[in-house]
């Protein structure tokens, strides 16, 4: 069953890893969890930033990220950089 994916649920996996399906051995990390200070009244908006290896690069597109053990689920990532420490890529949610 789909988990409902909302603020609180990736608020509780904060630092939490998340396997991507079809790509053995990446691995994101849910680096950064921000709501959304300009959202409406009763809004969802917030926004992910995942960290992941230097290599591979995951392309921007949706992938199945499984949380070892609990769910696994859709999600469309847009790598927004590249530093020492890997690749960042960014999930919003409106």
């Amino acid at each position: 069953m789909l988990p409902t994916l909302d603020y609180a649920f990736f608020a509780e996996r904060l630092h939490g890893f998340f396997a991507v399906a079809g790509h053995d051995g990446v691995t994101l990390t849910l680096s950064s969890v921000d709501q959304s200070a300009q959202q409406a009244p009763g809004g969802n908006s917030f926004s992910l930033l995942f960290r992941g290896p230097a290599q591979p690069a995951l392309e921007q597109m949706t992938y199945m990220l499984d949380i070892p053990g609990s769910a696994t689920f859709p999600l469309f990532i847009v790598p927004v950089g590249r530093d020492g420490d890997g690749m960042q890529y960014q999930a919003i949610f409106n």
